[in-house]
């Protein structure tokens, strides 16, 4: 019998620019967790895998970094289309950069004194800034205004050691991929 955590979230019937990126139309929230799917299997035993959920618990991409490298990680869909990539600079590991679909650039996280920049590729900028000096969780300012959040989590029963990013419907689908990274950089 199947958990929730097995299923794939339904794709959208959406009408977008970019068809991998439909299914971050309707969500406002993602889990990402650092848990291996038999579809990883596919990639050989020298990957991290990582396994990204709706706030339902349906899994939404899966994403795969190399291990000995770590600077680069693909977010594929459950098509296996590759739909999101990231990718850390060489010699600046506070730094991702982000493109979707893979050869277009969408923007970049940067960390920076326990303070996180995620610009666009037009140089929009949300800040996330940490609640406090003992909390791990992290509000999402547009400018100054709160409109989300990104935290550790373990919210579903087989989830362990998740990072989620909870941030508005409406907000652009670019910039729901760039914080989809953000979890990346902050949580691993």
């Amino acid at each position: 019998m199947k958990t929730q955590e097995d299923q794939w979230m339904p794709c959208p019937q959406i009408e977008t620019k970019y068809p991998g990126l439909a299914y971050l139309c309707p969500l406002n929230k993602l889990i990402v967790a650092k848990k291996r799917d038999s579809l990883h299997n596919l990639f050989g035993n020298d990957i991290i895998g990582y396994t990204i959920y709706n706030g339902q618990g349906q899994k939404v991409f899966l994403a795969v970094q190399k291990k000995e490298t770590k600077k680069e990680i693909k977010i594929f869909n459950s098509y296996g289309n590759e739909v999101i990539h990231l990718q850390r600079r060489t010699f600046c590991l506070n730094k991702l950069l982000v493109w979707t679909p893979p050869g277009r650039f969408v923007g970049s996280v940067h960390s920076k004194c326990l303070r996180v920049f995620i610009k666009n590729y037009r140089g929009d900028v949300l800040k996330i800034k940490p609640r406090g000096v003992f909390c791990c969780a992290r509000d999402i300012f547009s400018e100054g205004e709160r409109i989300g959040e990104v935290a550790p989590r373990n919210c579903l029963h087989s989830i362990k050691n998740g990072v989620s990013v909870v941030f508005p419907f409406e907000l652009d689908v670019e910039l729901k991929s760039i914080l989809l990274g953000a979890c990346f950089l902050i949580g691993y």
